[in-house]
């Protein structure tokens, strides 16, 4: 399966991008001067120190009593003045690698390829009666980007620079680039608006990183800093960056080239979906295609399989997990800070990895995890006076928790700061994938060293996060994630018990109480949890059916929010399986988001199809689909917000396999939600629970056979 243009890229939502789980190139192809833009995922601005806000405690009781006495905006600017805290840091891009070659003359043949059966990206193209080619590829076992430039005979003449905005120093020799550089001690977000946005300092992180000739046969000379090449037909580099390279210099390129295809495929191949043969078109234009209503089967399993390539090329063992861009981020001001939100795009990004069989990509995010909580036990003391981990909206490198929302130097928060800042379930919802992991891969040890007290850290801070009012238990303040509603004094954003908030505090007490069980440990937790499962606030359902986002019938302020919050309990969670009544009251609330413009964002889209999915409503989970891969796609297949945000492929890649395949409560269900679209095809290798896979075959839309195996 592969990405093919006739072009370069016009835009970096159209290069090509290959990663190894920490070191990442997006790949432009232009036969002018080729451009790579490099990330290292752990380059980020900021340093070690706390970001908690030591007198937000002091504001939780007011807060909790202007809740209760319906006084909801009052509410939400005392929590934005004084209970919030400073913004998390920014991911950045490590640099780029200019190569500007000297060649004139008519370009013909042109094709950029990524394959992503082997993970290498291709450019080839003839000049002047000469045939060039350029190959790449992001090695795991070497810790490496490798790259190759060929020329049938000795016509490579290119100059090679390096270029960064992080501060940084170079020396430019025979050998290469190396560059030692260090990262911003603050950063802030593109949405702040102060002078200065960059604060350098001297307490940032410091690194390394370099490009190596590994091998030429021409001429190689330094002139103004920068490394040229000339009367060559071949010239192989390597480029590394924080991690040292790992590889034997004299086994050669072929070697190197090998063990990276032997890596990769021992991931990538235990999945294998067919629904037609791949179109000889460029990728592109089949996406163009698409749009205008061309029919293209194969384009759906290119893209399936195009989120589980990234998935492993973003995410690995020893790497960070996949942030808002993956890896790939080119802007020194990112979107967002192109970090890591934990109200829907980190979990979403590990959607896939169970189902998918990608279980060599989860290890990031449990240790990411495990990082949090540690930071987390700080800030629920100090914010809210709990025991136990707390984590909110953000998170970035260092592992902050606190309620992002005061920009640095600042004491107050901004705008409608609140309305994302204040949401301390983000923990509650980080420690599901933990569970779930167990679930698809039952290993006692696992349970009782991980999963056991990541879960008893999330039950210690919702036991004491909890308390009882008019005879029941409440979560108060509370948000639905990024959403408001009216009320007579304005919109606003802080009620009570919102139906996140529920579902969450539910699934992770029953979770820990699962762990419990399966461990036979007798925990004094316990108790606690039982007594606030019995009194803890019900979900309620509203005038038409649908199930409350709110303790409140609110009038919603956008009633096509791209979050769909109130849902969680259908999808990701398991919470609603077996309840129909809660079930028929998402299908009501989902419909009504869809008739008002929910899923207008990439992520969002991707959510709405796994919710149509485990609804078993296999043709609008397909017309979503497809409106995700025509509205909010780009030519590289990177899904859009907008601007790129890759949670939406991840999103995707796992809806695809719920509309082929669910495990859900005990019940196995087979080809829930086949569109007819799909009338033929098989997919191979798709995980159930308890450690086992399944392979599914079927013709004119009906089952013709399946095998369940170890």
């Amino acid at each position: 399966m592969q990405l093919y243009y006739t072009n370069p890229a016009s835009c970096w939502e159209e290069t090509l991008p290959i990663g190894n789980g920490s070191l990442g190139a997006m790949i432009w192809g232009n036969t002018k001067e080729e451009h790579l833009g490099l990330n290292q995922d752990s380059l980020w601005s900021g340093y070690p120190h706390d970001k908690n806000n030591h007198h937000a405690f002091e504001y939780l009781k007011k807060a909790r009593q202007l809740v209760e006495n319906r006084k909801y905006t009052d509410a939400e600017a005392l929590i934005q003045n004084h209970m919030l805290a400073e913004y998390n840091e920014s991911y950045l891009p490590l640099g780029d690698l200019f190569f500007r070659f000297h060649t004139v003359g008519e370009i013909t043949n042109y094709k950029r390829v990524l394959d992503i059966e082997e993970a290498i990206a291709n450019v080839s193209y003839c000049q002047n009666g000469h045939q060039y080619k350029r190959e790449y590829f992001a090695s795991y076992p070497a810790n490496a980007i490798f790259i190759k430039f060929t020329c049938d005979s000795k016509e490579l003449h290119f100059h090679l620079a390096f270029q960064s905005e992080i501060k940084h120093s170079q020396v430019v020799s025979k050998q290469g680039i190396s560059v030692n550089g260090q990262c911003p001690e603050h950063l802030d977000p593109i949405y702040v608006h102060q002078e200065p946005p960059i604060v350098q300092g001297t307490q940032g992180m410091a690194f390394s990183a370099g490009v190596q000739i590994l091998s030429c046969d021409g001429q190689v000379s330094v002139q103004e800093n920068q490394l040229q090449i000339t009367d060559a037909s071949s010239t192989i580099l390597a480029i590394w960056a924080v991690k040292e390279i790992s590889f034997d210099v004299t086994a050669g390129f072929d070697a190197w080239k090998e063990a990276h295809i032997t890596d990769y495929q021992s991931i990538y191949k235990k999945v294998d979906f067919y629904l037609g043969e791949q179109s000889p078109l460029p990728t592109n234009v089949r996406l163009q295609n698409l749009r205008e209503g061309v029919k293209d089967n194969s384009l759906y399993a290119l893209y399936f399989q195009y989120g589980r390539y990234l998935l492993i090329s973003s995410s690995r063992e020893g790497s960070l997990p996949a942030n808002l861009q993956g890896i790939w981020s080119w802007q020194f001001r990112a979107p967002w800070c192109s970090n890591f939100t934990t109200n829907i795009n980190l979990q979403m990004n590990y959607w896939p990895a169970q189902s998918c069989d990608l279980t060599e990509c989860i290890s990031p995010y449990i240790e990411f995890i495990k990082k949090l909580v540690k930071e987390g036990q700080k800030t629920a003391h100090i914010h809210y006076g709990c025991r136990g981990f707390v984590h909110h909206h953000n998170a970035d490198y260092w592992g902050n928790t606190n309620p992002a929302g005061y920009a640095h130097g600042h004491d107050k928060g901004e705008g409608i700061s609140a309305t994302w800042g204040f949401w301390p379930m983000g923990g509650a919802w980080l420690v599901d994938e933990i569970y779930r992991h167990y679930e698809y891969n039952p290993d006692e040890n696992y349970l009782r060293d991980t999963v056991y007290p990541i879960l008893k850290e999330a039950s210690l801070f919702l036991v004491d996060w909890l308390y009882e009012y008019n005879g029941i238990y409440v979560s108060c303040p509370s948000t639905s994630p990024e959403n408001r509603f009216l009320t007579e004094d304005g919109d606003c954003c802080i009620a009570m018990n919102t139906a996140m908030d529920l579902t969450l505090i539910r699934e992770v007490f029953h979770h820990f109480q699962k762990t419990c069980e399966i461990l036979g440990i007798t925990d004094e937790l316990l108790p606690d949890i039982q007594i606030r499962l019995e009194k803890l606030a019900p979900l309620t359902i509203g005038s038409y059916g649908q199930i409350l986002e709110w303790n409140e019938e609110f009038e919603e302020k956008e009633p096509g929010q791209r979050h769909l919050s109130h849902l969680y309990g259908l999808f990701p969670s398991e919470e609603f399986e077996n309840d129909e009544q809660l079930k028929n009251a998402c299908r009501i609330a989902l419909q009504h988001r869809m008739e008002n413009g929910s899923g207008h964002t990439g992520w969002s889209c991707a959510w709405i199809i796994n919710l149509l999915a485990i609804l078993g409503e296999g043709e609008k989970a397909f017309t979503y689909l497809n409106k995700l891969l025509c509205n909010a796609t780009h030519n590289n297949l990177w899904g859009d917000h907008p601007p790129f945000q890759i949670d939406a492929n991840f999103g995707a890649t796992a809806a695809i396999a719920n509309m082929l395949v669910q495990n859900r409560k005990g019940t196995l269900k087979i080809l829930p939600a086949l569109p007819t679209e799909w009338s033929d095809g098989y997919i191979k290798g798709l995980r159930l629970k308890e450690g086992r896979s399944i392979d599914i075959y079927w013709k004119e839309s009906k089952l013709t056979d399946y095998k369940i195996y170890e």
